[in-house]
């Protein structure tokens, strides 16, 4: 019988991973998951467009947590439904696992956000789930309808999704009312200009008014390829050349436009419905960016705010500002709560992957394994949170050596709780209970 019987929340990249290496270590792990199916930003994150992508990832937390020694526990929610105290008391785990990502997006803290219709100011996150689930027979989330000349404020990879999905939907559009309807996949494929082409129309007659990434910082700035401290100057070069060519390829296949050196500053709006943005002109000298005195107004019916995501604020759960607590960034310990660790997103959010490749070897894989083209390699990011989750197994273990083992009668509570929670939402297995959740979409 397995010593331990350990509580990992989040059953994503990062979540999934940790709970196959301590179960490949002989620890019994029960997985607390948000949402129905595990799979996070894979699914809810990534746009639809990535398919194959989001197969084969899905494939793969599915392997990892439908295997003996893992209880998968769904919709299950830490804070609310399932609360800090809770877990300390009532489950007893010697160890908890803080693997439930960054859902929540960062404020974008300008004057007028407050008051703007939630139709005309989005976040990212709300965008890309609605743009991915709207046409689920059983979607009931919120709804949005992307309007002419979309403004993104971010300069992320997730800007560009976004700027993506606005094009996409502001084109379909205007094929369907001209009797044509086109696949997503191949006009993310082949671009806009060509798919509008191949049907005998003039992309400038559709008259399409694009969407606009506008960013505070240089194109070469663009957190497109991450960055490790001390980079050396000849792969700072290559990584800012590499961020252009992305930028210029996109673009040129896309149709959304990029405007650099432009800080948010003020969000217009009059009785709730958005008029435009305007940004404080920026300009690069000396190696420091400074504010020229000048301003600008965007108009607009439409801001998506894309400036990244934050762990989210929890009931019980210590804050360090925009992320929770940790005594150490090595360990992942949460200050304040014993036996709570983070691991992924959950620590530092955004900024975690940046921190993860900070080494030339990590680096070097991340440019050289496909950013140099168009599209961002995901697949590569997706394997660095599933390597640093890895990490910290070793750190996990010597925490759990130093606890007792899980006693039969706190291991039978645990087996008896899991076993309710299932009965009540009609849960008789991992692969069942999805093929159940997948047929009804």
């Amino acid at each position: 019988m397995n010593k331990y019987v350990v509580g990992v929340i989040g059953g994503a990249c990062a979540g999934s991973e940790i709970a196959t290496r301590l179960a490949d270590m002989g620890m019994e792990v029960i997985v607390f998951e948000q949402n129905q199916l595990p799979y996070g930003k894979i699914e809810d994150g990534l746009p639809r467009w990535h398919a194959k992508l989001q197969a084969k990832e899905e494939a793969t937390i599915d392997e990892r947590l439908d295997r003996p020694g893992i209880s998968f526990v769904p919709e299950c929610r830490i804070g609310y439904g399932l609360s800090i105290e809770d877990l300390q008391k009532k489950w007893r785990f010697p160890l908890v696992v803080l693997a439930n990502g960054a859902w929540q997006d960062r404020p974008l803290n300008i004057p007028g956000v407050e008051g703007a219709s939630d139709d005309d100011f989005i976040y990212q996150n709300s965008f890309i789930y609605w743009f991915n689930h709207n046409r689920d027979k059983n979607f009931k989330e919120k709804t949005y309808k992307v309007a002419p000349g979309p403004v993104v404020v971010g300069g992320g990879l997730a800007a560009i999704d976004v700027a993506k999905a606005c094009m996409f939907e502001l084109v379909n559009e205007a094929l369907i009312a001209r009797g044509h309807q086109v696949d997503l996949i191949e006009m993310e494929h082949k671009g806009i200009f060509r798919v509008v082409e191949s049907l005998g129309l003039d992309y400038a007659s559709l008259g399409i008014k694009p969407a606009k990434i506008i960013y505070r910082k240089r194109v070469a700035d663009m957190p497109l390829v991450p960055l490790g401290i001390g980079t050396p100057k000849a792969k700072l070069d290559k990584a800012e050349a590499t961020r252009q060519k992305i930028i210029n390829n996109a673009t040129r296949k896309f149709g959304f436009e990029v405007i650099p050196l432009h800080s948010p500053a003020e969000l217009h709006h009059n009785n709730g419905r958005v008029t435009g943005i305007s940004f404080d002109l920026m300009e690069w000298e000396d190696g420091r960016f400074s504010k020229t005195g000048k301003r600008e107004l965007v108009e607009t019916s439409q801001v998506i705010s894309s400036i990244g995501s934050i762990p989210e604020a929890l009931p019980g759960m210590p804050m360090d500002g925009e992320h929770y607590h940790w005594v150490s960034r090595f360990t992942g310990e949460v200050s304040g709560l014993c036996h709570f660790y983070c691991v992924g997103n959950a620590i530092t959010g955004r900024g975690n992957i940046k921190n993860s490749i900070a080494n030339a070897k990590r680096l070097g894989l991340v440019i050289d394994s496909g950013l140099s083209g168009s599209k961002p390699a995901y697949e590569d990011w997706f394997g660095i949170q599933a390597e640093e989750a890895r990490s910290h197994v070793d750190t996990l273990l010597g925490y759990l050596e130093q606890m007792p083992e899980t006693s039969p009668q706190q291991r039978g509570d645990i087996h008896a709780m899991v076993r309710a929670h299932w009965k009540k939402i009609g849960y008789q297995g991992y692969r069942s209970w999805r093929e159940v959740i997948i047929s009804d979409r």
